[in-house]
């Protein structure tokens, strides 16, 4: 009977580990998928607050209406609001309607009582009065500047100080525990004003 020599068996377990690698080898690649790249979601934009009034308490109006763009289960929505100034300032909306993106502005039509929203390639859609996407031209866009200014002062880490001011001088000054984003003038009187936060909203009286 033969007897395998030391050199002869290295050589046999050398050969059946080249063959057992190459193999495994080929069975893994065989069901691992090498030439499909990960579908990376694109990041959605974050939902700014904004707000333009629509029209103030005046003469004629009793009720102020806005249209404001917040986030609602984490998609971007375009409400019209009226405030219902007696019912303790509530908030009755009127028109609502869910965006597939994210606006970077928001405007009021200079004319009609529709609303301007600019995306992120700087195009602006328009929407009539009940928040229908209608065709107009952007040189109906409201090139309107605010009668007033505002000032918001860091305080500490967790206060700050919002004034604001017109040709008269100051008409509102309020501490807040919140940086303001921005602040919409809801009466020709200047006696009521809405603050938007990254999340929460106030009404403010002198």
């Amino acid at each position: 009977m033969y007897k395998e020599t030391g050199k002869e068996k290295m050589i046999r377990f050398s050969i059946i580990s080249a063959i057992a690698a190459v193999t495994l080898y080929l069975f893994v690649s065989q069901y691992t998928p090498t030439d499909e790249q990960a579908i990376v979601q694109p990041e959605k934009n974050q939902v700014k607050q904004m707000a333009v009034v629509l029209q103030e308490i005046n003469e004629q109006h009793n009720a102020p209406k806005l249209a404001m763009v917040k986030e609602h289960e984490s998609q971007p929505m375009l409400i019209i609001y009226e405030v219902d100034v007696a019912s303790n300032y509530r908030f009755e909306t009127q028109f609502a309607m869910n965006l597939e993106d994210a606006p970077t502005d928001i405007k009021r039509d200079e004319v009609s009582d529709g609303v301007w929203l600019k995306t992120e390639d700087n195009s602006w859609t328009y929407y009539d009065s009940q928040l229908e996407q209608v065709k107009r031209e952007e040189k109906n866009i409201s090139k309107e500047q605010p009668t007033f200014s505002v000032d918001i002062n860091e305080v500490d880490s967790k206060q700050y100080e919002l004034q604001i001011h017109n040709e008269d001088g100051t008409v509102l000054k309020k501490e807040l525990n919140e940086e303001p984003l921005s602040v919409v003038r809801l009466s020709e009187q200047k006696d009521l004003w809405f603050v938007l936060f990254e999340k929460d909203t106030i009404l403010l009286v002198p």
